[in-house]
């Protein structure tokens, strides 16, 4: 069976509101419950039964496990000796922004108009919530994450 991820945008960054609104969805494996936030990591999300992944902020002690670092990228090959961006022809040029437009979700199987729509509401305070399971099990968590109180649920395969 194909495994799919369903998603949801919590409204909160708030630790002890999403534990409460995510804590509650029975028949889940709540370890494989994933936030992405736009947070500071503290102690208290290390400590959270949740997976929080931070898309940029600053480290603990300079560990930066759980955390995603903004506008970072390896450049393994400029097409030749030119240099890079200077002559870029406009394809390459609106590849990359797409591929800053995506860079919250991370290697989530959303499609970049859907990526758009999660990287705003992370900007804007919001989180974005997923959990991978198999495809039989889609609809029911999709029904599961809109009775705990998140938005736009989606199911991406």
């Amino acid at each position: 069976m194909a495994s799919c991820f369903v998603t949801g945008i919590a409204p909160t960054q708030d630790i002890a509101q999403l534990e409460a609104m995510l804590g509650g969805i029975s028949g889940i494996d709540k370890s494989k419950l994933t936030v992405i936030t736009k947070a500071d990591r503290s102690y208290e999300h290390d400590s959270s039964f949740l997976n929080f992944f931070h898309a940029g902020g600053p480290t603990i002690d300079g560990d930066a496990s759980g955390q995603m670092i903004d506008g970072t990228a390896i450049m393994t090959s400029g097409g030749g000796t030119g240099v890079p961006g200077i002559g870029a022809s406009a394809a390459s040029m609106s590849h990359m922004a797409k591929a800053k437009a995506a860079q919250h979700v991370g290697n989530l199987p959303i499609p970049e108009d859907e990526a758009d729509n999660y990287n705003d509401a992370i900007e804007e305070g919001r989180c974005v919530v997923a959990y991978e399971c198999d495809g039989t099990q889609g609809a029911t968590l999709e029904e599961a994450f809109r009775a705990a109180g998140l938005r736009k649920v989606k199911s991406f395969v």
